[in-house]
C-alpha cells in the first residue's frame, strides 16, 4: 500500500473521498486535512510523513490549485491528484501541475488507475540497469542465462547485482544453485510496506557475490500486484548497479510493472519451431502492454552449427536478434548437478562474458554470423 495524504475542501464529500480511497486498497493514509491548509502546516507535514501520494479535493477552486504548486516546490517528483474536479476547473487543475484529475463523480476503479497512471509518470520510469528475461516457452533457457549472466556481471565488472525470481510458481533458480530461500521472493512482497534493508538482506540468498530473491514455488501464497513489485524495485534502486529479471512466460498484471521499468525485455527462444512461433506471440503480447519494439528483442540460445543465422531468424520473425548463445549441453548438465555456473574458460562461459559485457555497457561484441535455413518453414 501507497502511503497518502488527503487534502478535503468538503465536509460533505469527506466521507466519500475517504471510502474510495480504501476501497482501492492501494492507499494507507497517514494524515487528512479537513481544509486546504497554510503553507507553513502544509510544508511541514509533507516533510514529516514523506507520503508516496496526496490527494486533494478541488472543490475549493483556486486555492486547491495553490496547495499543489506548494507540493510541487516541496517535492517535484510527488505524485498530487485532484479529486471532484468541477467542470469549469479541469483545465485549470491540469495547468497547475496536477498527475490526474478525477472529475466529480468518479469510481474506485477510476481512482486506482489515476493512482498507478501517477506513480508511474512520477517514480516509475525506465531504469537503466534493469533488464527482464522473458522465455517464449517453458525449457527455452531463460533462467540459465539469468543465473550466468548475473555471475558474469558480479566476476568480470564488479557490479552489485540482485537477481528478482519472478517465476513464482515455476522457477529453477532455486534448484539451479541448490539452495533454498529462509524468505521467498512471495512472501517479501506481501509485506512490501514494511521493507527494510534487514528485511532485504533476510530474504536474498547470496552466492558468488550475487543477490537472488528466490521463489518458494509455494500453491499456495498470495499472488502479487503490480504495487508489491513497484515498491520492490523502488527499495532497491539504490542498492544495487544492476536488477536481472527472471520472467514467467506470459506477462501478468503483476509482472508488467517489471517490464515495463526494464531498459530491455530479452525474448529468450532456441531455434526449434514451437520456440520461435510462441516469441513472435510474446512480442505481440508485449506489443498489447505497451512496450514500445525499441525496448524488446530476441536472445537465441542453444544455437549451434547448421541453425539458421541470427540475420535469417531476425527477418522471419521481424524482430530484432540482440544476442545467441551456443549449445553447450554437456556444459550445462554437468553444471547443474553440481549446483555451479557454467566455467568461463568454455565457449558457453565466454558468451555469457560476452552478453554480461554489453549489459554492463563495457563492450559492444558483435554477432556471429552462422549458416542459414528456415524459411520455408514459416512460409518465406
Amino acid at each position: 500500500m501507497f502511503t497518502t495524504v488527503i487534502i478535503q475542501a468538503s465536509p460533505e464529500r469527506s466521507p466519500y473521498i475517504r471510502a474510495l480511497s480504501a476501497d482501492t486498497g492501494l492507499l494507507q493514509l497517514v494524515r487528512e486535512f479537513p481544509s486546504v491548509p497554510g503553507h507553513y502546516e502544509l510544508t511541514r507535514i509533507v516533510n514529516a510523513s514523506a507520503p508516496d501520494l496526496v490527494l486533494i479535493d478541488v472543490g475549493s477552486g483556486d486555492v486547491a490549485l495553490r496547495c499543489c504548486a506548494t507540493i510541487r516546490d516541496l517535492d517535484p517528483e510527488m505524485p498530487v491528484l485532484a479529486l471532484a474536479c468541477p467542470p469549469g476547473l479541469m483545465q485549470k487543475a491540469k495547468d497547475a501541475g496536477f498527475t490526474a484529475v478525477l472529475p466529480e463523480s468518479f469510481t474506485t476503479a477510476d481512482l486506482a488507475e489515476a493512482i498507478h497512471t501517477s506513480l508511474v509518470s512520477m517514480r516509475g520510469g525506465v531504469e537503466d540497469y534493469v533488464f527482464s528475461f522473458l522465455p517464449s516457452k517453458a525449457g527455452s533457457g531463460a533462467s540459465t542465462v539469468v543465473l550466468n549472466t548475473a555471475m558474469a556481471l558480479a566476476r568480470d565488472h564488479g557490479k552489485r547485482v540482485l537477481v528478482i525470481d519472478a517465476d513464482l510458481r515455476s522457477s529453477v533458480l532455486g534448484i539451479l544453485l541448490d539452495v533454498k530461500p529462509t524468505i521467498s521472493i512471495q512472501h517479501l512482497l506481501t509485506s512490501t510496506n514494511d521493507i527494510d534493508q534487514f528485511r532485504l538482506r533476510s530474504a536474498a540468498v547470496t552466492v558468488d557475490g550475487v543477490d537472488f530473491l528466490l521463489s518458494s514455488r509455494s500453491l499456495d501464497t498470495v499472488q502479487p500486484e503490480w504495487p508489491n513489485y513497484f515498491q520492490l524495485l523502488e527499495f532497491v534502486r539504490d542498492k544495487y548497479d544492476t536488477i536481472l529479471v527472471d520472467l514467467p512466460e506470459l506477462v501478468n498484471p503483476a509482472t508488467i510493472e517489471l517490464v515495463r521499468r526494464s531498459r530491455k525485455v530479452y525474448m529468450v527462444c532456441t531455434t526449434e519451431v514451437p520456440s520461435l512461433r510462441l516469441t513472435q506471440q510474446r512480442a505481440e503480447e508485449l506489443h498489447r502492454w505497451g512496450l514500445p519494439p525499441t525496448r524488446y528483442g530476441l536472445l537465441v540460445n542453444r544455437w549451434h552449427n547448421g541453425d539458421p543465422s541470427s540475420p535469417e531468424i531476425a527477418k522471419i520473425l521481424g524482430l530484432p536478434v540482440l544476442r545467441q548463445l551456443p549449445n553447450d549441453y554437456a556444459t550445462i548438465r554437468k553444471t547443474q548437478t553440481e549446483g555451479r555456473f557454467v566455467p568461463v574458460n568454455t565457449r558457453l562461459g565466454k558468451a555469457f562474458a560476452d552478453f554480461a559485457s554489453v549489459l554492463a555497457g563495457d563492450a559492444s561484441v558483435p554477432l556471429p554470423k552462422p549458416t542459414s535455413r528456415l524459411m520455408s518453414l514459416f512460409g518465406r
